[in-house]
Order: structure tokens, then C-alpha cells, then sequence
């Protein structure tokens, strides 16, 4: 903690060190389970108590902060900024800008899409400057467990809610690269969950390779996938582990607009 106020204070001579830290206290409070005494929470930070104090004392004022027992939490008053800010503007909005970049950076088409049962619908794409390229229509829907998008939001689902998406699928091949079952399914979600990106090798359309990965909310669930997608002889699959971590780290710039902080 301590060391992150260091770091900002280094990064910008812009910053106003007591909003800093009242944003990173604040940051502190809404991640922990329990609630946090003035003593605990200068400990974490290195600064001192009565810092600590003002700034606390404030965050009350303002309903951010609540005491309980000479402890204190945060209020759902947080969540409310929260909600104003996704409310001004929605995925599309939120992912344009960085789908550009991402179209830019690996010249393919570039496609964002949202879960609707077991189906993966396409909400917007962006096409590569490239002669040959895929490209579909927006709105069209494809299978969770044959596609980047559909298995890097399946992967992201909590336990109970993945559960029951796999109970509606039918594993249907569509090539010799489709995912054949459930259990294939749970080994290839342990995987995608576990590197933070998705691959499809041609398991719907044998020419297609494509590569995802999640936008995640402020709870850390998929609302959304981003994904690129090229003919196999192009994005071929050793450029899997390159372009893999390129669309992960084009999605979490997303998803931090969302609230999500992969720290916490």
C-alpha cells in the first residue's frame, strides 16, 4: 500500500497527496471483508494516524465511510458513482476507442460481443486493413463452446452460473477442432481461466482463427468479450501466445473502466 503512494507520488507532480490517499484508503476499505481501524489502515500505508484520521473523518462526512466500533467500512454510496459512470456509457462506448487501437496494433478484424444464453451475439467489429479478412454481421450469434469470446466469458463465470450455461450446450462439431464434450470443455475453461485468454482454432469455421479474452466488471464477472479474429494462414496458431496477452491487455484497459482492478 505504502509502496503505491511512493509510486504516484513519483509518477505525477500534479497529485494532491492527501486525495490520493483518501482515494487509495477509500480503494482499501471497499476490498476488505471486514472493517478497518485508523491504526490498521495507517500500518498498511505508512502514514500517520491523525493523517489518517482527517482523512477518514471526511470520507464520513460525505457518506463514503461509515464507523462501526471505532472501525470503519465503506457505503454503497461508492457503488453508486459506479453505476452513474457505466450509466453515461455503455460497453460500445466504453470499448471503441481501444478497439481501434487494438485493430491497429494487429491488423485483423477486431470484434466485441456479449453473452445471450449459450450463444455468443456480435455487438460490433471493426475491420483489418488487410485484402482478405473475416468479417460478420453485427447481431449475428455464435456457439459458446466453438468460439474465443464464448469460452473466455465461460471461463470467467462463477461456479454455479457456469454450471448451468454447460447444462444448455449440445456439443455439436462443426470441425475436428470442436470442443467434442463437458469435460473437454472444463479442462479448456481451467486453461483459458488460468492464462487470461481464449483461442479458437477453426471450431466453427475451419479457416477462422480467433483470439478473446474477458471484460470484467467491477465484481470481476464477464459482462462482454473482445476478440480478434483472421484466415488461419495469416493468424496462424504460433501467434496464439503473441496476440494472446496483446487482446488481454486491450480488454482490461476495458474492463478498468468498468471498476475492475486486477489487484484486488
Amino acid at each position: 500500500m505504502a509502496e503505491d503512494l511512493e509510486r504516484d507520488r513519483k509518477n505525477s507532480k500534479y497529485l494532491i497527496p492527501n486525495v490520493a490517499r483518501a482515494l487509495k484508503i477509500l480503494e482499501y476499505l471497499a476490498r476488505r471483508e471486514e472493517e478497518a481501524s485508523i491504526a490498521e489502515i495507517a500500518t498498511n500505508f505508512s502514514i500517520p494516524k491523525n493523517s489518517v484520521f482527517r482523512i477518514i473523518k471526511s470520507l464520513e462526512y460525505y457518506g463514503y465511510v461509515e464507523e462501526d466500533g471505532r472501525k470503519y467500512h465503506a457505503t454503497p454510496r461508492l457503488l453508486y458513482l459506479g453505476y452513474e459512470g457505466m450509466r453515461k456509457k455503455g460497453i460500445l462506448e466504453n470499448s471503441l476507442d481501444v478497439m481501434h487501437t487494438l485493430r491497429d496494433e494487429v491488423n485483423e478484424t477486431v470484434m466485441i460481443g456479449t453473452l445471450l444464453g449459450s450463444q455468443i451475439v456480435i455487438i460490433e467489429q471493426l475491420a483489418p486493413f488487410q485484402f482478405i479478412r473475416f468479417e460478420a454481421e453485427v447481431g449475428r450469434r455464435v456457439p459458446v463452446y466453438a468460439s474465443a469470446p464464448g469460452k473466455a466469458i465461460a471461463a470467467f463465470l462463477p461456479p454455479e452460473e457456469q454450471k448451468l450455461l454447460l447444462s444448455q450446450i449440445t456439443f455439436t462439431r462443426y470441425t475436428d477442432k470442436t470442443i467434442p464434450s463437458k469435460s473437454a470443455m472444463l479442462k479448456e475453461l481451467a486453461l483459458i481461466r488460468e492464462r487470461g485468454y481464449a483461442v479458437d482454432e477453426g471450431e466453427e469455421v475451419a479457416e477462422a482463427h480467433c483470439v478473446g479474452s474477458p471484460i470484467l466488471d467491477y465484481r470481476g464477472f464477464p459482462i462482454a468479450a473482445l476478440w480478434v479474429v483472421g484466415p488461419d494462414f495469416r493468424l496462424t496458431a504460433d501467434k496464439f501466445d503473441h496476440i494472446g496477452p496483446v487482446v488481454q491487455d486491450h480488454a482490461l484497459q476495458v474492463s478498468r473502466r468498468f471498476g475492475y482492478d486486477p489487484v484486488a
